[in-house]
């Protein structure tokens, strides 16, 4: 039986993936980390369809004690604080959580592998590593694009995607390193963007607040994916890339925040919402694009998006809301 090891299964995108494993491969034996107190970010799935332990990943001693017990096959590494608001407020958390939390995966990985022991590691490392939106229409964000991070979220990403290389050449540890670009579904948090825009919609259906938006620059092209279209391309990433490599998962092509607000003003029960502009302005970090190259990785496993994101991941986004 294979074992899977989730760390950060209680988070958004770790919720997606279980969903997906158990569905897709049911055979397999699925683990996640949660926090002490059990927490889950937001319930989207109904199911516990995997064993939970409760491990903190800053505990050196507590990571070793996991991987010692469950010595999983294949690891996805999505443990982190992923906030990049957060990272500004509290950087110290954040670079702890994200590099010293990997170092003890990788270091008990290290420690315990034997004959019988040497598993596939996906590190979830991200599109903010590539740093502020280009002018629109230069060429997407390659795997080999300049890295210019622009938060103390993306240094720490950019460690952790540089640690995985280092391991991989110094160790020969089977770690696959993701930059997975814009992802989204039911079930985000509101405090990302296109998630935000479906809950305002959802509570004026409901009458909780007012029919208005505040907005700000709605031309910025960004890469957007369906969450369920990308952690198929975690699964497919473990099966078929290459240890010691980085790859894109995207769509490789830029949807605009009116296209989005358009289709869920579509959508919207209510009608004539006002949308006003926000009092505090253009920020430095709206506008231009932000579009990566998923060449590499679809090349190596066939892997395209399915789910179409103005049409399924939209509605399904605001259907979330209107009954949660």
């Amino acid at each position: 039986m294979m074992k899977v090891l989730i760390t950060g299964i209680g988070g958004f995108v770790g919720q997606y993936l279980n969903d997906y494993i158990f569905k897709n491969y049911p055979a397999a034996e699925i683990h996640g980390t949660v926090f002490s107190n059990a927490h889950i970010d937001r319930q989207i799935f109904d199911n516990h369809n995997f064993i939970g332990h409760e491990c903190d990943i800053n505990s050196k001693e507590k990571v070793k004690e996991l991987i010692s017990l469950v010595k999983p096959d294949v690891i996805f590494h999505l443990a982190a604080q992923s906030y990049v608001g957060s990272s500004w407020e509290n950087p110290e958390n954040t670079l702890h959580t994200n590099i010293i939390g990997q170092s003890n995966l990788f270091e008990a990985v290290r420690q315990l592998r034997d004959a019988n022991f040497d598993p596939v590691i996906l590190v979830a490392c991200s599109s903010e590593e590539y740093g502020p939106a280009q002018e629109i229409g230069l060429p997407p964000f390659s795997e080999e694009s300049e890295l210019r991070p622009k938060s103390p979220y993306a240094i720490s990403k950019i460690a952790q995607d540089f640690m995985g290389f280092q391991y991989f050449q110094a160790y020969s540890l089977k770690i696959i390193r993701i930059r997975a670009f814009n992802h989204t579904g039911p079930g985000r948090d509101p405090v990302f963007g296109v998630s935000n825009f479906a809950k305002k919609i959802a509570d004026m259906e409901k009458g909780v607040i007012a029919p208005e938006i505040e907005i700000r620059d709605l031309t910025a092209l960004r890469d957007f994916t369906d969450v369920r279209d990308v952690v198929r391309g975690y699964w497919l990433a473990t099966e078929k890339c290459q240890p010691g490599q980085v790859y894109n998962i995207c769509s490789g092509r830029g949807i605009t925040f009116e296209q989005i607000l358009n289709k869920l003003l579509e959508l919207s029960r209510v009608k004539n919402i006002s949308l006003i502009k926000d009092p505090a302005g253009k920020r430095p970090t709206d506008g231009g694009q932000i579009i990566g190259d998923n060449s590499r990785f679809k090349n190596i496993t066939g892997w395209q998006p399915e789910i179409d994101f103005l049409e399924k991941t939209i509605p399904d986004m605001l259907d979330f809301w209107r009954g949660n």
